[in-house]
């Protein structure tokens, strides 16, 4: 069993275990907040003996699985940033890959695997997820194996006045070649 490097780890891990049994079977659905939404993936933790890889999912795109990093190799707060931004109630998707012990792969997007997964979502900006790594109901169902967080913040965009500006500035430059 891997120990936490961190007294924050340990808070994520406490916080999903005691709120994963409550929604157990609902659609652990992680949602932009807002429109124009950055999202950064935190990692958290692990108590997991097997190794398991943390992958992001772009559903909107059907894109293949992006492996983020794995249970055993991540550190505390490595964070990785989404290269694209998101919609207000767009879906943040993930799949999580069991590739050294009981070999398995969960994602949140697929319902049956909805057990495996603890959102925690009361802080619609910051969510919480754990991963439990043996399929319910053999595993001990404490989420624990794979924590980290969803980070939402809203995306610089330039205002009308500054994108004219620009505009402005590019056809200043042009006449000024001709």
């Amino acid at each position: 069993m891997k120990t936490m490097s961190t007294h924050a780890a340990f808070a994520i891990v406490a916080a999903v275990a005691a709120g994963a049994q409550a929604d157990i079977y609902q659609d652990p659905g992680i949602f932009a907040p807002f429109g124009n939404a950055q999202v950064d993936i935190v990692w958290g933790g692990s108590s997991a003996g097997y190794t398991g890889e943390v992958q992001w999912v772009d559903t909107a795109f059907e894109g293949a699985p992006q492996t983020l990093w794995t249970n055993h190799n991540a550190t505390a707060e490595q964070t990785y940033r989404i290269p694209r931004l998101f919609a207000a109630g767009e879906r943040v998707d993930f799949r999580y890959e069991i590739i050294s012990g009981n070999i398995d792969a969960f994602a949140t997007f697929v319902p049956a695997d909805w057990a495996q997964f603890s959102v925690d979502a009361s802080d619609p900006r910051n969510v919480v997820v754990g991963v439990e790594d043996i399929r319910y109901p053999s595993g001990d169902m404490d989420h624990n194996d794979a924590v980290f967080r969803v980070v939402f913040s809203q995306a610089a965009v330039p205002s009308p006045g500054s994108l004219a500006l620009i505009g402005a500035g590019g056809v200043f430059m042009t006449r000024r070649r001709r």
